[in-house]
């Protein structure tokens, strides 16, 4: 079981690095950080703040652009190439095909963010002379959220076209960083019905916030990476939900 579903990762990874489409996002977004050097003597202001804010904020954008390029087409394209029917024409129960495409994407996304966080890294180092390791960090909380991204691509993609997945994905992952305001709002409701369909949404939409510290690096409060090991633990909780639904409507899926 194992090793079939490390296959299929490793053969996802393979595919999805050669794709041209992702070296141009990556391009991009090292260029957009390489910048920053010569975009903080332009700026008035903390100028090391401003290498942090916005090298990190380039990771977080260019980071979901491609979590969404990458996912919604998770199986799309196993379908539109008829690779699919060639993968479950052999003994690969198709839960192991789901957990396996969204682990060699996770792969892929593991890669590009490394690249961005260490320009930023050197990026920061060498203009400011001393080290940030609250930039890797920050960066490791925005893999976590890429990666819980990558899950609700495939839990859509199972069901819907690529064009609806992006739409999708990309409303959940604005919907995820202001789900906290659903606590708030429906606490000031005089209906209990209101209050409690807010929990419900609260606990039932993703919380990105979860992994977000852009705002205490760039202001000097670097988290410890113990920070890491609650947000990994919602992350493996959420995901496995998400894939579990996903795997089940996978399942049910006719490809005739």
């Amino acid at each position: 079981m194992g090793g079939r579903i490390v296959s299929i990762a490793a053969n996802t990874f393979r595919e999805t690095i050669r794709n041209k489409i992702l070296y141009a996002i990556l391009a991009f977004a090292l260029f957009v950080i390489g910048i920053t050097y010569f975009l903080a003597d332009l700026s008035v202001g903390e100028l090391t703040r401003i290498i942090v804010d916005v090298g990190l904020a380039s990771i977080h954008i260019f980071g979901v652009v491609t979590a969404v390029f990458i996912g919604i087409s998770l199986i799309s394209q196993e379908v539109d190439r008829k690779t699919v029917y060639l993968i479950l024409s052999k003994p690969v129960p198709r839960w192991e095909f789901i957990v396996g495409k969204a682990m060699g994407l996770s792969a892929t996304l593991a890669l590009t963010t490394l690249a961005m966080a260490a320009m930023l890294f050197l990026v920061h180092l060498g203009y400011e002379r001393s080290p940030e390791p609250g930039i890797l960090i920050a960066s490791a909380g925005i893999y976590l959220e890429l990666v819980l991204l990558i899950c609700l691509a495939s839990f859509f993609s199972t069901f819907t076209t690529p064009v609806l997945s992006a739409i999708f994905t990309l409303s959940m992952f604005l919907i995820g960083h202001v789900s906290k305001d659903l606590i708030v709002f429906g606490g000031r409701s005089a209906s209990a019905a209101v209050q409690w369909a807010a929990k419900v949404l609260f606990y039932a939409l993703p919380n990105l916030e979860n992994f977000n510290w852009k705002n205490e690096v760039v202001y000097g409060g670097v988290r410890s990476p113990g920070v890491l090991g609650m947000a990994a633990g919602y992350l493996l909780c959420y995901c496995a939900a998400v894939l579990t639904a996903a795997c089940l409507l996978f399942s049910r899926k006719d490809f005739k």
